[in-house]
């Protein structure tokens, strides 16, 4: 490893100092996960170009895919080279390595190459330009899926303002490509993204787009230096048995349709804990554990998917917990066996930190922890589960508390007479 990468590794620059957002993955949070940061079929940006020959293959389809560009929107690459030309040093400066052993004829060949084809590919998906019957990245719906997951890697990326400066150039629609990116991106997430309402200048790239599309606006991190000197240390929740047992009732969320499950509530008076549903599939797990990656190795990113998946590895520790969730429509498990998923909770965030007593859920975890500080909620919970939890128990509850009252008034009655 290169003496300027470990150093910068060890100390990334500050914002003031530097606006680099896109980086290696650190080792300390790739573990025995490596291929979830790795792209398998194609390179987007500097960190992978001219890799290994799994991504070289696929330098003549991003060449096919620009010149189809080109020839349908009359414009040249010439065009947008010159356009691009001019801000070669801040795209250069939104890697954490400046890459100085790419020279600049192929640094911005390979910026207008990669974000084009990002583009055309993002067009095809969402229905906006029509691709060839016999395109193999269409065609096979195996590849189309891998590229989908290959260009939501966070070391897979070019800067948001480029992507938009080209789409902007090529342009044939009124779709702006936030719109078409989240319209994409929708289906495999269930329907859980929003357009994001801020500034296109917030957005770093595509990866951070879909992250901050998962962020409702109130359930954001309420930010550095919001500490209260006064304010009790957060605790962890406890896990879903122990939860059950305090008599707190974990259950679907039944809000918006299609809600993001990070939108996490608990409702006090009723000791009701409200979860969206999740989905948890082979393309889902690596993106969030890439979310996990952006908010631990960036500069100035907040940590709502860290926070959110801190939650859920306190609740669930078992198959039991799993099974339980899944019973509950909260999470859908498109994995093998509970086990599985239940390991991969757990090891999303390995090597992963974050500020419990100034993250998104922190007043919920005080709230929840102080509800199961309550003895007479564990005690009543206590008897719900023993009487109550089914109506033969329900009934034998009923008939015995009949017949110990009429003992005792008859008890009383003949002391009296």
């Amino acid at each position: 490893m290169a003496q300027q990468e470990i150093e910068l590794r060890l100390h990334p620059p500050s914002q003031t100092e530097c606006p680099s957002f896109i980086f290696n993955v650190s080792s300390v949070l790739e573990n025995d996960h490596r291929m979830s940061y790795k792209p398998q079929l194609v390179s987007i940006g500097p960190y992978h170009h001219n890799g290994g020959d799994h991504l070289r293959m696929m330098e003549n389809h991003k060449q096919r895919y620009l010149d189809n560009l080109l020839r349908r929107v009359g414009v040249t690459e010439e065009d947008l080279l010159r356009e691009i030309t001019v801000i070669e040093k801040e795209i250069r400066d939104c890697y954490w390595s400046p890459f100085n052993n790419i020279i600049q004829n192929d640094f911005l060949k390979m910026v207008v190459v990669d974000g084009c084809f990002v583009i055309e590919f993002f067009r095809m998906r969402g229905g906006i330009v029509r691709y060839s019957t016999g395109d193999p990245l269409f065609s096979i719906l195996s590849i189309n899926n891998i590229l989908l997951r290959d260009l939501m890697l966070a070391e897979n990326q070019l800067p948001f303002t480029i992507l938009k400066l080209l789409y902007d150039k090529t342009r044939e629609d009124s779709i702006t490509l936030s719109e078409l990116i989240v319209k994409v991106l929708n289906y495999p997430l269930n329907g859980s993204l929003n357009i994001v309402h801020s500034s296109d200048q917030t957005v770093k790239h595509l990866l951070d787009l879909v992250r901050q599309s998962l962020i409702p606006i109130n359930f954001q991190e309420p930010g550095q230096g919001n500490n209260n000197s006064n304010h009790v240390r957060t605790n962890p929740i406890l896990g879903i048995e122990d939860l059950r047992r305090a008599g707190i009732q974990i259950c679907l969320k039944d809000g918006k349709k299609n809600e993001t499950p990070i939108a996490v509530e608990f409702n006090r008076k009723r000791g009701m804990l409200l979860m969206p549903t999740l989905e948890l599939t082979d393309f889902t797990f690596p993106l969030f554990r890439n979310f996990v990656c952006l908010e631990q190795c960036g500069v100035g990113f907040s940590k709502e998917i860290t926070t959110y998946f801190f939650f859920l590895s306190s609740l669930i520790h078992t198959e039991k917990d799993m099974d339980y969730l899944c019973k509950k429509r909260i999470i859908v498990n498109a994995f093998d066996t509970s086990a599985t998923v239940v390991s991969l909770i757990h090891q999303i965030l390995a090597g992963a930190s974050f500020d419990i007593n100034n993250c998104y859920l922190a007043e919920l975890f005080d709230e929840v922890n102080k509800y199961c500080g309550r003895r007479w909620h564990t005690q009543f919970a206590i008897f719900k589960h023993i009487y109550l939890h089914t109506p033969w128990t329900l009934i034998y509850a009923v008939a015995t508390s009949i017949i110990l009252t009429f003992t005792v008034i008859s008890v009383f009655c003949k002391k009296k007479i």
